[in-house]
């Protein structure tokens, strides 16, 4: 069974800008895997209208089985080309993982997202 939402969070010693541009980026590129990635959203404080985007922040829908290799070289990917990324993975449960240019290639970083699909 696959888990229907997990939150993928992203960090960088980066601008809010530049990664507010990586994170659509990134978005773009997990739905390339077959993953929907839609940013996450927070209430406006009261007497505002609409919701606020989280940056670096999304809920992700379908990751299991063979599409976990495929968000694990995704991450890859960015964790390569900016050392400073870390993202943080969290599961309906609460159980979370943090994936960084230390553990990226890891065997507990690899069965945590095959552990996503069967909760």
């Amino acid at each position: 069974m696959i888990e229907p939402l997990t939150l993928l969070t992203m960090r960088a010693e980066l601008s809010d800008t530049r990664l507010d541009a990586l994170a659509r980026e990134l978005a773009r590129d997990l739905s390339r895997v077959g993953v929907k990635a839609k940013q996450a959203e927070a209430k406006g404080n009261p007497g505002e209208r609409g919701v606020l985007s989280i940056i670096g922040q999304f809920v992700l829908d379908g990751i299991g089985g063979k599409l976990s290799a495929s968000v694990l070289d995704v991450l890859k990917a960015y964790i390569t080309r900016e050392k400073s990324f870390s993202f943080t993975l969290s599961k309906p449960d609460g159980t979370k993982m943090e994936i960084t240019a230390k553990n990226v290639g890891s065997a507990d970083v690899a069965a945590f997202l095959g552990a996503v699909s069967t909760g």
